[in-house]
């Protein structure tokens, strides 16, 4: 592990002088992603993402556990910055065919729970705790037709500094569920970074060569950090009309980018995809102690519709068990929305 942290550790005084301090490092970052996004570029995008497993996102197969809850701001730009043109060009394999590039600055939180969130006794000892994960970054794209690079850098904290607590109760009061019970124990404050590349690809050969209403898109890539460690790779199938030269839809874990900004003002777009992705894991924080699964499936089913500058999906997303003490599966549903101006 890169930085070694206790699964479980109640605040002290020093810890809650080390969060004022995170406290601070978001508020500069929040301060950096406006500055950048005042600027006039030529084209300019933002997305929510909300991701959660309660019945009112995925009434077919609610949980409230483990991964249960996250939300993601994107702000995405295309500017002319000399670096980013020299990005475009670095050991790209199809760069001799045009390459579109684009930056996005982000600000997110992830918020993690044992199982019976609200009923302490029920909870086994091999599960995973109360945690948060506040954090912001920036990720750089480039494109072609075929062919698509992210690689995204975050940093935050993994702790109370996280303010997970403070929403999760906020929530289940807005909602009226019962209150989580047992966030005195939640994992202590933590740097967390983590550094991600991923490739997409457009098929072109064979059974999967694109039609009007079908295409296949390929993906593979890495994670390396104090958050996770793991190495990916899936397929993502499209039906639908008017796809374009994009590369499928987007997640938390993949915002969209460049694809949001190729797409056609003057016309409509809607698809239903399906995508399945293995995982090779090495490190997840939040499964710290646990005996973790070493390859993990995951699978999803949703739907995009475009129409003009807006852009809107729903997907519900299953996984096989993470840890072997598991018991039953995790799922979650999401909410995806795009404005380009």
């Amino acid at each position: 592990m890169i930085f070694q942290a206790n699964r479980r550790q109640r605040l002290n005084g020093s810890k809650i002088m080390k969060s004022k301090g995170f406290g601070r490092a978001v508020r500069w970052s929040l301060l950096f992603i406006v500055l950048f996004s005042a600027g006039a570029f030529a084209k300019d995008a933002v997305s929510l993402y909300l991701e959660n497993d309660s019945r009112r996102f995925k009434p077919n197969h609610a949980t409230d556990r483990h991964y249960t809850h996250g939300t993601k701001f994107v702000y995405l730009t295309q500017p002319d910055w000399q670096w980013l043109e020299d990005f475009s060009q670095w050991h790209f394999s199809d760069a001799d065919s045009e390459v579109d590039t684009a930056v996005g600055f982000f600000l997110g939180q992830n918020i993690y729970t044992p199982d019976h969130v609200s009923e302490p006794a029920k909870r086994s000892d091999k599960d995973m705790v109360f945690a948060g994960w506040l954090y912001t970054g920036m990720f750089a794209q480039r494109a072609t037709d075929h062919l698509l690079d992210h690689l995204e850098l975050s940093i935050g904290v993994i702790g109370p500094s996280s303010k997970a607590e403070q929403v999760q109760k906020a929530i289940h009061d807005l909602i009226g569920s019962d209150e989580p019970i047992g966030w005195d124990d939640q994992l202590a404050d933590e740097l967390a970074v983590d550094l991600s590349f991923m490739r997409k690809q457009r098929l072109q050969g064979g059974w999967f060569a694109p039609t009007e209403s079908t295409d296949f898109i390929a993906e593979y890539g890495f994670t390396a950090g104090s958050v996770h460690r793991h190495l990916q790779a899936g397929i993502t199938a499209r039906y639908g009309f008017n796809l374009g030269n994009t590369f499928g839809p987007a997640r938390m874990a993949l915002p969209s980018g460049i694809s949001t900004l190729r797409k056609d003002e003057t016309t409509s777009c809607g698809y239903l995809f399906a995508r399945a992705t293995g995982k090779a894991v090495e490190h997840n924080r939040f499964l710290t102690g646990l005996d973790e699964e070493p390859l993990v499936a995951e699978f999803q089913l949703g739907v995009v519709y475009q129409y003009k500058k807006l852009e809107v999906g729903y997907s519900q997303t299953f996984f096989t068990r993470e840890f072997k003490e598991q018991s039953g599966k995790d799922s979650f549903g999401a909410f995806t929305l795009s404005w380009k101006f």
